[in-house]
């Protein structure tokens, strides 16, 4: 990967790191748009649906993850648009984590449906990249077998 290309990467995750925490801060701190029922602030001291664990585990656990896919991506393993979607996701979260000890959700679309904020959205967009990228993989290994027969 070139200077450039580094460079790019970092500054769109840069960008998406300060959208993610600009939209926090008005909806769920300035209750902006507050009259909107999608708009439901609440904070969130476990990881997924609240499940509770200790934070010092999370945050040590999203330090681990961090590492684990940027030797992914160097590996080739992982594609860049799903380490940038997951990246920053990780950092947004451990920015509240860290500075706030919970994190601030705000979405809620649907009312059985878990609130969740923008960083939630971007880790299923990146999760969706990483299962398409190994079906495609998968349906390209076994379409080059059967045109060998």
């Amino acid at each position: 990967m070139t200077i450039k290309n580094k460079l790019r990467t970092s500054s769109v995750l840069t960008i998406l790191i300060i959208i993610d925490q600009l939209s926090k801060h008005f909806f769920y701190d300035k209750l902006f748009l507050n009259d909107l029922s999608i708009i439901q602030p609440v904070f969130n001291a476990g990881i997924s649906r609240s499940i509770s664990i200790p934070q010092v585990v999370v945050i040590v656990l999203t330090f681990l993850i961090l590492w684990l896919l940027v030797y992914l991506y160097y590996k080739k393993q992982i594609s860049k648009w799903a380490t940038i979607f997951l990246i920053w996701w990780a950092i947004s979260n451990l920015i509240d984590r860290v500075f706030l000890w919970w994190v601030r959700d705000f979405i809620l679309l649907f009312k059985r449906f878990p609130i969740f904020n923008l960083a939630d959205v971007f880790i299923s967009i990146g999760v969706i990249l990483i299962v398409f990228k190994e079906l495609l993989g998968i349906w390209q290994k076994y379409s080059w077998k059967r045109k060998n027969y």
